[in-house]
């Protein structure tokens, strides 16, 4: 049943995402195993919709760390188990909380011993800045774990680059890359686990497979220049290559959005007026960091929308008749499907 309900959601996920973004591209560098212990450890810039689109992506069911604090309510901590999310928890969830990891990476290393997979954002937080941040220690802690009580456990880490054009956007173009395996079992001397090491490796993989600006210092600079030449940070190893070169060989530049589409999202704000008022006066004042505007407007589409489109062709079904039902029901799916694909 639990599994059932896993990919009934995943597959709701999946078409919902076909409703949100105009495109994405997947990227493997490597065939993903589908029966070995497998962490994949990915960049972390788009809060809730990174790990649900690594995890649809990767053609695992994987696991997930996810920060304890959308496990407060009750309601949501019981879904959020239901999904195979675990909660990890850090200094600003309280000191004498961090104890709690312990069970979690335990949990975590009987998975990888059962040859499930788990994904991770190694850099602790979310950001929108196009950086790789350092890596914290937590997913080698695991893996170090695993392999001192499971020594003959051989664990694949898969680098993830999850990158997107206008993260806060909707009908935004993203892409995921999986990159080359890493293999933690060579950085281990039968005792313990060189972690710096590693988590070097890991983090030099990640820059290659998102967009990368070394300096903090220079980050807005670099990024107004990048944006000025319209490069498609779907493509990562096109906008590092003109990072390194001086922003030379840019790539294709972009397009902006067409009249059409600006057309047609103002026709879907009528259709949908009031999924849209609630989300303009009361979702998105109430989003403190952009790193959630693209989760919580994606969380109203894929609920609140077809709730809506169900009660309005079901009233119009009793009051206005099945043909009038049935048109709305096609225009409220197809509309959408229409804005996406001409932008």
């Amino acid at each position: 049943m639990k599994l059932l309900w896993f990919s009934f959601v995943q597959f709701y996920l999946t078409v919902g995402f076909k409703f949100y973004y105009k495109k994405i591209d997947v990227v493997y560098q490597e065939k993903i195993p589908k029966d070995q212990a497998v962490i994949f450890l990915s960049n972390h810039q788009n809060a809730l919709l990174d790990p649900l689109l690594v995890s649809i992506s990767s053609t695992r069911k994987n696991y997930f760390l996810t920060r304890a604090a959308v496990f407060k309510n009750p309601t949501v901590a019981k879904l959020l188990n239901s999904l195979q999310m675990l909660p990890v928890y850090r200094m600003v969830d309280g000191a004498n909380t961090i104890q709690k990891n312990r069970a979690i990476f335990t949990f975590c290393s009987t998975l990888l011993n059962q040859k499930k997979s788990i994904i991770l954002f190694p850099e602790g937080s979310h950001s929108l800045n196009r950086k790789v941040r350092p890596l914290k220690k937590g997913a080698a802690r695991i893996i170090e774990e695993t392999l001192q009580k499971y020594p003959k456990r051989e664990i694949i880490i898969i680098p993830v680059g999850v990158n997107y054009q206008a993260p806060t956007e909707y009908g935004d173009s993203m892409s995921v890359y999986f990159g080359k395996h890493i293999s933690p079992n060579k950085f281990w001397d039968g005792k313990q686990l060189d972690m710096q090491e590693l988590n070097k490796s890991i983090s030099a993989e990640l820059k290659q497979l998102t967009t990368h600006i070394e300096s903090i210092s220079d980050h807005e600079i670099s990024l107004k220049k990048l944006n000025d030449l319209k490069v498609d940070y779907t493509l990562p190893e096109v906008v590092n290559d003109c990072l390194q070169n001086d922003f030379s060989n840019p790539g294709n530049k972009l397009k902006g959005p067409s009249g059409l589409y600006f057309f047609f999202i103002f026709l879907i704000k009528i259709f949908f007026f009031l999924p849209y008022l609630i989300w303009r006066k009361v979702a998105f004042p109430k989003i403190a960091e952009d790193e959630f505007i693209g989760t919580f407007r994606y969380v109203l589409i894929i609920t609140l929308a077809p709730i809506y489109l169900l009660l309005l062709v079901l009233v119009t079904f009793l009051v206005l008749g099945k043909t009038i039902g049935t048109t709305l029901l096609g225009i409220g799916i197809i509309l959408p499907l229409i804005a996406l694909r001409v932008k």
